[in-house]
């Protein structure tokens, strides 16, 4: 008998990518009826809201398939490939992203890179209004193997989500909306460590990434 509780969460997975690929695939529907519809003098601008569309649906698809398909689990070896996969996803709106010095590109164990590319996800969640994220990588044992600070105006982390990052989510409290942040606390339990989501109250969320 298949659990229960695993395929709600597959469904809601699926019902969360749908949800970041409907909006730059209806722009590219949209590009190809005016390609079909206007003149010759308004098929440069039709052509290019197409383009532009079609490499913003590349780059999620790109993003998700790291984040949620089994490749991000063995390919994600280096900082610099997460960081790319980050930027093309997170870095097209109000949101900026600050990286380690560009120099460093530190190889990450097994499932890592995975892991912070979901954090980045999910700490772009608390910012509704646009802000900053801030990745640092730790260099010391008292410090958190991984770390993302998101802040920003209004930065918080949403009421349903808030007993998720607690450790004390009703499964059927589970939506399409918060299940990003279920998916990335789980995946820290499977790499054996922990997340911790921390509101320090002054405009600022920070994730970080444990070894237990």
């Amino acid at each position: 008998m298949p659990n229960l509780v695993d395929m709600r969460v597959i469904g809601l997975l699926c019902s969360h990518l749908c949800h970041e690929l409907v909006n730059p695939l209806g722009a590219v529907n949209n590009g190809i009826e005016l390609l079909l519809d206007v003149g010759d003098d308004m098929r440069d601008e039709a052509l290019a809201l197409v383009e532009s569309s079609a490499m913003r649906t590349t780059k999620r698809v790109q993003f998700y398939r790291m984040a949620y398909g089994m490749a991000g689990t063995t390919t994600l070896g280096q900082l610099a490939e997460v960081r790319q996969l980050a930027d093309d996803l997170l870095g097209e709106g109000r949101l900026t992203l600050e990286w380690p010095d560009a120099e460093r590109n530190p190889t990450l164990e097994q499932g890592l890179g995975r892991m912070l590319l979901n954090m980045t996800a999910a700490a772009a969640e608390t910012l509704p209004r646009g802000g900053v994220l801030t990745v640092a990588i730790g260099q010391s044992a008292d410090a958190p193997l991984l770390s993302v600070a998101a802040r920003g105006e209004r930065a918080r982390v949403e009421e349903s989500t808030r007993p998720i990052f607690a450790g004390d989510v009703a499964f059927d409290s589970l939506t399409a909306r918060n299940v990003h942040s279920y998916y990335t606390m789980r995946m820290a339990d499977t790499i054996e460590g922990r997340l911790e989501v921390v509101d320090t109250g002054a405009g600022e969320i920070r994730f970080a990434f444990f070894r237990n």
